[in-house]
């Protein structure tokens, strides 16, 4: 019975001291894997701060092209307007260059009582008369010069529009509205004037000008464009609320068009923004 127990007690602390033995190992592994988990940590802590500065990156990136992508396309649509009436347009210029230089100068008359000579002399002098301009009358009031027609009137503005000319570009498409308001072109005419203010970064300015295309020209073919731009600059002021709430009316309203597209890039763009924080 002794020996047996004597037997039983050095299992025992044989056991133990494996007990004891695979304890220290077991420890030594927990503490290996718990600075390994730190690792990891530290290493995920700095790949997603990583990533929301490329996404941060990206978001700007987008944003350009974004504005780049609406210009082009605003810039595509007017050119296919242009190539449609250019043809006309040269012709009509080429009739009236005709019609200039074939009409008899008003200075000159004819003198039928007059001699050789003597008309030799004056028509020398109407000449000279004629090259000076007509005498200024007391009587005749000075007349306002001619507006142009409604098409180089707008391909003025849109020139200076598209060089960067912005106030040039305000000033030149307030006056087809004001002279060709009722014209097809009037609803493009009233958005490049708050898309000028845009480019300049006037965007209280914009977006008034944008409710006046939006508003005034309800059945024009830059309403969609308004809104978009209209919610570009109500998130550039910081009104994050109103600019999505714009770009979401666009959305609705204007479901299939690429404005709509862009606006729904837009607002992923800031719910992935909003999550990031």
């Amino acid at each position: 019975m002794m020996t047996q127990l004597d037997n039983l007690q050095q299992q025992v602390e044989s056991l133990q001291r494996t007990v004891d033995t695979q304890t220290a190992v077991l420890k030594m592994l927990v503490e290996q894997t718990s600075q390994n988990v730190n690792a990891m940590k530290a290493t995920i802590a700095k790949m997603a701060q990583a990533q929301q500065q490329s996404l941060a990156n990206t978001n700007n990136q987008m944003d350009s092209m974004t504005s780049q992508i609406q210009q082009l396309s605003s810039s595509l649509d007017e050119a296919k307007g242009q190539i449609a009436k250019l043809s006309s347009q040269v012709a009509q210029t080429q009739k009236i260059l005709q019609t200039i230089n074939t009409q008899p100068n008003p200075n000159v008359p004819p003198s039928p009582n007059t001699a050789p000579g003597a008309q030799g002399a004056q028509g020398a002098q109407g000449g000279s008369a004629s090259a000076a301009g007509p005498a200024p009358t007391g009587d005749a009031p000075a007349q306002p010069p001619p507006v142009p027609d409604p098409q180089t009137l707008y391909n003025s503005a849109y020139q200076d529009y598209t060089q960067g000319q912005y106030p040039l570009a305000i000033q030149g498409f307030q006056q087809y509205l004001q002279n060709y308001g009722d014209t097809d072109l009037a609803s493009n005419a009233q958005f490049y004037i708050g898309d000028s203010y845009y480019a300049q970064k006037d965007y209280k300015n914009a977006i008034k000008e944008y409710d006046k295309c939006i508003e005034q020209f309800p059945g024009g073919n830059k309403v969609a464009a308004s809104y978009l731009k209209k919610g570009y600059a109500l998130l550039a002021l910081g009104e994050t609320s109103a600019g999505e709430r714009e770009l979401r009316a666009l959305i609705r309203r204007y479901p299939s068009s690429h404005e709509a597209d862009l606006a729904r890039q837009r607002l992923r763009r800031l719910l992935s923004r909003s999550r990031a924080r």
